[in-house]
C-alpha cells in the first residue's frame, strides 16, 4: 500500500490549513492485511489516524497498534456514495493530487466513511486497485 500527504503549502491557494491523503493499494497484491476494501478503509484510517496523532501521544488511548487497527475495523461504517458523487469527488480533486489518477472504473460501489462538509473520508475499488481520499479543512 502506498499514500501521499499533499498539505496547504503545496496547494495553488492556501487561504486555510488543507490536507489531502491519497491511498492506493494493487488488488493483485494478494497477500497480507488487504484482501478487502473494508480491510483497505481500515488500513487507511489507521494511517491517517496514526499521523495525526503522532505527536500528542497524551491524547492518544493507550493501546498498541494491533489493537488500535482491530479497534477502527470494528466502528467501521461504510455508506454508499452515487455515481454522480463519485464523478463531483473526481471533478473536485483529479487536479489537486497528480501524479496519482483518480479512477473512473470503479466496479465497487464507492463508500464514503463520516463524510462532512470540512472532513471527508471515500473509498473504492477498481479491477486493479483500492483507492482512497482523505481531505479536511480547518476553514
Amino acid at each position: 500500500m502506498r499514500y501521499y500527504v499533499l498539505e496547504e503549502d503545496e496547494f495553488d491557494s492556501p487561504s486555510s490549513e488543507e490536507m489531502i491523503y491519497v491511498f492506493e493499494h494493487e488488488r493483485k497484491n494478494t497477500w497480507g492485511e488487504i484482501q478487502s476494501l473494508e480491510d483497505f478503509t481500515a488500513k487507511c484510517l489507521f494511517i491517517e489516524l496514526r499521523n495525526h496523532y503522532i505527536y500528542q501521544k497524551e491524547a492518544v488511548e493507550d493501546m498498541n497498534v494491533f489493537e488500535l487497527e482491530g479497534k477502527l475495523r470494528e466502528e467501521l461504517s461504510l455508506q454508499e456514495v452515487t455515481y454522480n458523487e463519485w464523478l463531483q469527488l473526481k471533478e473536485n480533486f483529479s487536479e489537486r493530487i497528480k501524479p496519482f489518477v483518480f479512477p473512473d472504473n470503479i466496479v465497487r460501489d464507492a463508500y464514503a466513511y463520516e463524510p462532512d462538509w470540512n472532513d471527508c473520508f471515500f473509498v473504492g475499488e477498481t479491477e486493479e486497485k483500492y483507492f482512497g481520499l482523505y481531505w479536511c479543512t480547518t476553514a
